[in-house]
């Protein structure tokens, strides 16, 4: 018998580690009634109350930051980089291990099925509600995630809102239809594919998908367990998630979710069928919800990876997962957000404090200024010097000039501000040679042209030189990586339509940045192209552009 005296989750919290200049990474073991749940809390950093998204991994995510924990398989951030992508935009969240994976691990009482699952999420649920920085709770399933969230309202335990990526919409015997049975057919097709099966160690895919009718005839009986057999390959599947699905259909429990829903699926799914997403939102309107939306994302595949467009390396490249080596399709966040913002506005949160989307009062301060003769402001340890030479129009005589600018030195280069208006700003970064970032997404999209120096722009893992004349743009919540593999620096500069803050609070704001990066240094991040492994495939790149890079950036031995 359960005991009564356990009311709510405990959470037994690490110590505090930095993950970013936006949020906080908090290590967090909760103890539930049925399980011990090992987590992560990325919390943003400016202390006011935002929503916070529960992160449901699917059968790909058994580890919280997204990964599959199978010799051989490629790493898997899925989980992890929406997370950031939320942080980034203002929400909390919560991502976890699966019970029996990584630092989760069942307790007495533990029902190994979706629905004990489902009641692990409930109390998830329970655990985010008590902290007193989420205002609201939304669930975001990732394929079977789906399905446990729907059991978890089926229960009575319901979020505030759901997001539904590559959520099944169907009876059990469909997904192995579509998936193991799909897969037995093509190696069928020919000797070439049968050979590429056999190489790649296909033999438990293939026999479930000539034998998937047979076993769930088995789970319909009553049975616990049913032999596999397919040639040399023997193993005992336990059907007791089949009898469950069969119970439980998944279609159908979608009809007790409630709330607004949106739910996405990619347009090459080869997992669950693309079509799932719009059955998901029909299932919920026949309940009279009508706060449902799906979509779906052309090009993407069921990790919402860019899928190769022919159908043969697809599949292959679905059964030796090497998919997850592919860059993520960025309008997966775009769309995640925008619903996110619709539904469940946040406070203004972005990669650097902007302000309103109009200063109507600076505007008119601007348009003021030297209405009978040129003004001068004098350089501050804040600002450059500018010229107002008539009204509404304000002059630098030359950003390049460092003396003539106020920055402040960080690991991402030395920034500062330059011209702010009512309606948007500009600012400036001057790169230091060596220079490497990672990908990663920013709130609010921009128009930067390079002033200096030559550079290495990336977006979904591609590379290309920037040079001095070269203008690009970047749209909301996009990510960019940059590298500078020259000896010289190398200057951009930052147009946006926001007037962001004014110069004392925008270099208050770089120097917690500047802190903030020399703690994410400490914690294992890298910001020289010199501390990469040595077959990081950004060092390709650098010596490709620059033929002289390992001489001019000796690594250290």
């Amino acid at each position: 018998m359960r005991s009564l005296l356990v009311l709510a989750p405990v959470a037994l919290m690490a110590p505090l580690l930095e993950a970013s200049v936006n949020a906080d990474s908090v290590p967090v073991r909760l103890e539930l009634r049925t399980a011990r749940v090992g987590g992560t809390l990325l919390l943003p950093k400016d202390g006011k109350p935002y929503p916070c998204v529960v992160l449901v991994g699917g059968t790909l995510s058994q580890l919280r930051d997204g990964d599959l924990q199978r010799p051989g398989v490629p790493e898997r951030k899925a989980i992890l980089r929406l997370a950031e992508s939320l942080s980034i935009a203002g929400f909390g969240s919560f991502r976890y291990d699966q019970v029996g994976q990584g630092e989760s691990e069942a307790k007495a009482g533990y029902k190994d099925l979706y629905a004990g699952d489902a009641e692990v999420l409930a109390e998830i649920y329970t655990y985010l509600r008590g902290r007193a920085e989420c205002t609201k709770v939304i669930a975001v399933g990732e394929s079977a995630g789906a399905y446990v969230a729907s059991l978890a309202a089926k229960a009575g335990a319901h979020a505030d809102g759901y997001i539904f990526l590559g959520g099944f919409c169907g009876k059990a015997e469909e997904i192995f239809s579509f998936n193991h049975g799909r897969l037995a057919e093509y190696v069928d097709r020919s000797a070439a594919n049968a050979e590429w099966a056999r190489a790649n160690g296909l033999a438990r895919y293939i026999a479930y998908g000539r034998k998937w009718k047979e076993m769930f005839a088995a789970a319909r009986a009553g049975r616990l367990t049913y032999e596999v057999t397919d040639g040399g390959f023997r193993e005992t599947a336990q059907l007791a998630r089949r009898k469950e699905e069969l119970d439980l259909p998944p279609d159908a429990m979608f009809a007790y979710v409630k709330g607004p829903v949106l739910a996405v699926a990619g347009a090459r799914d080869r997992n669950v069928p693309a079509e799932h997403a719009a059955c998901i939102a029909e299932t919920i309107r026949k309940t009279g919800n009508q706060q449902v939306q799906s979509l779906l994302i052309d090009d993407a595949d069921h990790s919402f990876q860019i899928a190769p467009a022919d159908t043969d390396t697809a599949i292959r490249e679905r059964f030796t997962f090497a998919s997850f080596k592919r860059p993520y399709h960025p309008q997966l966040d775009r769309e995640v957000l925008q619903w996110l913002e619709e539904f469940f506005p946040v406070h203004g949160h972005h990669h650097e404090p902007e302000g309103p989307a109009k200063n109507s009062a600076l505007d008119k301060t601007l348009y003021s200024r030297a209405v009978q003769a040129p003004e001068s402001d004098p350089q501050t340890v804040t600002s450059p010097p500018r010229l107002h030479l008539a009204p509404g129009v304000t002059i630098i005589d030359d950003i390049r000039d460092k003396t003539k600018t106020a920055g402040v030195e960080t690991l991402e280069g030395r920034i500062g501000p330059l011209l702010r208006t009512g309606e948007m700003r500009a600012h400036f970064i001057d790169m230091q040679a060596g220079l490497y970032l990672e990908e990663h997404p920013h709130t609010k999209g921009s128009i930067i042209y390079t002033v200096r120096g030559q550079w290495g722009l990336k977006s979904l893992g591609r590379w290309h030189l920037m040079k001095p004349g070269s203008l690009y743009w970047f749209g909301d919540n996009i990510p960019t990586g940059f590298q500078v593999p020259f000896r010289e620096d190398a200057m951009i500069l930052i147009f946006k339509a926001t007037p962001g803050s004014e110069d004392g609070e925008f270099r208050k704001y770089l120097e917690r940045l500047a802190e903030d990066l020399k703690r994410d240094e400490k914690a294992g991040a890298v910001f020289r192209l010199v501390d990469l492994r040595a077959d990081h495939p950004a060092l390709q790149f650098a010596r490709e552009v620059n033929p002289r890079f390992d001489a001019e950036f000796p690594r250290k031995k």
